[in-house]
């Protein structure tokens, strides 16, 4: 990666749908810097692996030992994320191990005492959703599903969540919060919740993975989310809005948080000092609360011309201030599309030149990309109420069937882009048996070389990266759950791909240091934004792999590593 200064992101998994944000929000703000950036998945420290799928994903906590003060400059670390199975003080230990080795070091979505950090504002959006609860639903029995180690995030979620209980007078007894685990595990607790408080009316969960897995145990007992029983998330998921109901949740936008950190990376390079940055959160309300747009005056109120702005705001939750400067005329074809809606359907006048002005109208409005400001299904639960409140207002059954018919238009405009996802998933079907058939061809191999890690690069390359570099060690290591990992003295760099050119490196210029995995003679000079990920199968660690970063290791990064590794046991196997 050249003589670049070299950024270090430090994460969870690259298949996280948390982390990735990150990673494209700083991604997109390093774009006009000159530097390189690596990720470095490490998924968790000190993980109990009972019941878990892959028992030796453990072997990811290797790739720290790649951090040395040589080869990053800067370490950005999404801490609580790493950290989240295991307790604050053992957290904190492996972040001031990193630490000493005189590497700079900013706290991404965490904070601990001692490093610049950019956080969420956590209490904004809880305190948001208790008071619509209050005032707008009527609710007074509200619990909550906390974490059993709670790390700053959360604590200030469990502080917002009492304070307001306080604030509006509400009850709450020591069966009122469950501590529990963050991921969606441990049904017996939100088994045990609901047993401890029949007459709940709301439950509030620390993340949305606790409040879906929560969706599965209500249903089982014949209780709907949002009707028997509110339920509120946190972090606004894919999965919270692709459910059903979908999931009322508090919108932390973690693109905007990766570009505030590099900010402050940028900073730091500078040489200047920087501490703790707080950026806002937005409460997003769904049908698990009862949406607003469930409410019995919804044909009057969504036709009013007055309150566009409202229904902007809710649809387009993730338009702010910085999207208003850059497409500030979303919000104005917003208004001028329901304009016309609102006057078709108050009008007793149809035709075709109207509706087509219409939908005319619409295209240009999806031209401008509204959906990346919101989640598909919000925007069709809108048009559908609307589509609901015209053909209410029809007493006429030919304008009713116009009506239908206008409407119909719409709503395949926007289902058009749900087609995007179908095709995703016929690609990653494709990814899946290109990898297969490479591992089913290094079987039929009569000898092996270190010419054969080249099929790695090779595949690599079939998927659109230009540069890869595969890093082995002279002997595998074996390496247990919970036991310390020390990297070789020496990798070997069998093969290196710059530009889609690949290279089989001769077996006297194969040895590096670890403070070279990063930049060395056989590594782009170019600016490159990189992810190195192990190359393990059980117990043994072969080396790693590192390679343009790019929306295939979003997808399937982790298939792709595990398939690579496999590529590794057979030539390791064969070859010795």
């Amino acid at each position: 990666m050249g003589k670049k200064t070299t950024v270090g992101l430090l994460i969870g998994g690259i298949m996280d749908e948390f982390n990735e944000m990150i990673c494209r929000g700083v991604i997109a703000e390093s774009e006009k810097d000159d530097i390189n950036l690596v990720v470095i998945p490490v998924k968790y420290i000190e993980r109990e692996m009972k019941n878990i799928p892959d028992l030796f994903e453990y072997q990811y906590i290797t790739n720290e030992q790649s951090i040395t003060s040589t080869n990053i400059d800067i370490l950005i670390v999404i801490a609580d994320c790493i950290g989240a199975f295991t307790t604050r003080a053992n957290l904190v230990h492996f972040i001031n191990t990193i630490k000493a080795r005189n590497i700079p070091i900013i706290l991404a979505a965490s904070k601990i005492d001692g490093y610049p950090s950019v956080s969420f504002d956590n209490k904004t959006g809880i305190t948001e959703g208790i008071s619509y609860l209050v005032k707008e639903a009527g609710v007074h029995n509200i619990c909550m599903l906390n974490s059993k180690e709670p790390n700053v995030d959360i604590k200030e979620r469990y502080d917002a969540y009492i304070e307001m209980l306080d604030y509006y007078r509400l009850e709450h007894g020591p069966n009122s919060v469950l501590a529990t685990n963050l991921t969606s595990e441990y049904t017996e607790d939100y088994e045990r919740i609901l047993d401890l408080n029949p007459n709940a009316e709301a439950i509030i969960c620390a993340n949305d993975n606790i409040a879906i897995a929560l969706y599965s145990v209500m249903k089982r007992r014949g209780l709907t989310p949002g009707k028997e029983i509110k339920v509120m998330g946190f972090d606004n998921t894919k999965s919270a809005n692709m459910i059903t109901p979908s999931l009322t949740t508090v919108d932390a936008d973690a693109t905007h948080l990766g570009r505030r950190i590099f900010t402050m990376v940028r900073m730091m390079l500078e040489g200047w000092d920087v501490g703790e940055t707080t950026i806002p959160t937005r409460f997003i309300l769904r049908d698990s609360f009862g949406s607003l747009l469930d409410k019995e005056n919804t044909d009057q109120t969504i036709l009013d011309k007055q309150n566009l702005d409202e229904y902007f705001s809710r649809i387009f939750y993730k338009f702010d201030s910085k999207s208003y400067k850059e497409n500030f005329e979303l919000i104005i074809m917003f208004k001028t599309v329901m304009t016309i809606i609102i006057d078709y359907i108050n009008s007793k006048d149809y035709s075709f030149e109207r509706v087509n002005f219409l939908k005319q109208k619409v295209d240009e409005f999806f031209n401008l990309e509204p959906l990346k400001y919101t989640d598909v299904d919000v925007l069709l639960a809108y048009a559908e109420r609307v589509q609901t409140a015209a053909l209410n207002n029809f007493t006429n059954y030919e304008r009713k069937c116009q009506a239908h018919e206008t409407f119909s238009a719409i709503m395949e405009r926007i289902v058009r882009t749900l087609f995007k996802a179908e095709d995703q998933d016929d690609k990653k079907d494709e990814y899946l048996f290109t990898l297969k058939s490479m591992v089913e061809e290094m079987l039929h191999h009569e000898t092996y070389s270190d010419d054969d890690y080249s099929e790695i690069t090779k595949s690599l390359s079939g998927f659109g990266i230009k540069n890869a570099y595969v890093y082995i060690y002279d002997t595998p290591v074996i390496h247990n759950n919970g036991e310390p990992f020390t990297v070789p003295e020496h990798l070997n760099i069998k093969t290196a791909m710059n530009d889609g050119v690949i290279t089989n490196v001769p077996a006297e210029e194969q040895p590096i240091t670890i403070d070279q995995i990063y930049d060395n003679k056989f590594i782009t000079d170019k600016k490159a934004v990189m992810i190195l990920m192990p190359l393990y199968f059980r117990e043994k660690v072969f080396g790693s792999v590192l390679y343009d970063l790019t929306d295939i290791s979003y997808e399937m990064g982790e298939y792709l590593a595990n398939y690579y590794s496999i590529v590794a046991k057979i030539i390791d196997k064969y070859k010795n």
